[in-house]
C-alpha cells in the first residue's frame, strides 16, 4: 500500500465558524452600546456575544489548514491528527476493530477501536465529498501484505 494522505481542510465549517463569530461580535458591540444608554442586561448580553464572537473565531482559526494536518495512512496502520489540538495519534491495524459511516446530515467516520473506543472524522473536515468517500474505503479495507491484522 502506498502512504496516503487526506488533508483536513474545511472550508465551509470555516465560513460558517467566522460568519457566526461576526455576528456574535455584532451583537455584542450592540448590547455594549444600549448599556450605554442605561440597558440593566444589556452589558450581560454584550460582553456575552463578544465571547462568542471570540470563541467561534478562535475556531475558525484553529481550523485552518496546516502541515500534516489530516489523515495518514499507510502499511502499519492510520495517523489521525486532532483537528483542534492538532496531537497526533498513531492507530495500528490491529487496534481497528471496525470502520462505518454514522450520521444522516452530519456524516462522518466511525473508527472503533478494539478497546472499546471510538475516533470519529466529520465529513465537515473535508473540503470534497469524494475525498471524505475514499478515506472510508481506505481505512475499511487496508490493503498490503499486513492487512487488517498487521
Amino acid at each position: 500500500m502506498t502512504p496516503r494522505f487526506f488533508a483536513y481542510r474545511p472550508t465551509r465549517l470555516r465560513a460558517v465558524l467566522a460568519a457566526v463569530a461576526v455576528m456574535g461580535t455584532a451583537l455584542g458591540l450592540a448590547g455594549l452600546a444600549r448599556a450605554g444608554l442605561g440597558s440593566p442586561t444589556a452589558s450581560a448580553r454584550g460582553v456575552a456575544g463578544l465571547a462568542l464572537g471570540v470563541a467561534f473565531a478562535w475556531l475558525a482559526w484553529r481550523l485552518r489548514p496546516r502541515t500534516g494536518y489530516g489523515v495518514r495512512v499507510d502499511l502499519a496502520g492510520a495517523e489521525l491528527a486532532g483537528p483542534i489540538d492538532g496531537r497526533i495519534e498513531r492507530l495500528l491495524w490491529g487496534h481497528i476493530a471496525a470502520v462505518r459511516q454514522v450520521g444522516r446530515w452530519a456524516p462522518r467516520w466511525e473508527v472503533t477501536l478494539t478497546d472499546g473506543t471510538h475516533r470519529e472524522l466529520p465529513r465537515a473536515l473535508f473540503s470534497d465529498p469524494s475525498v471524505f468517500a475514499d478515506l472510508g474505503r481506505v481505512l475499511s479495507r487496508p490493503e498490503g501484505p499486513s492487512g487488517a491484522s498487521a
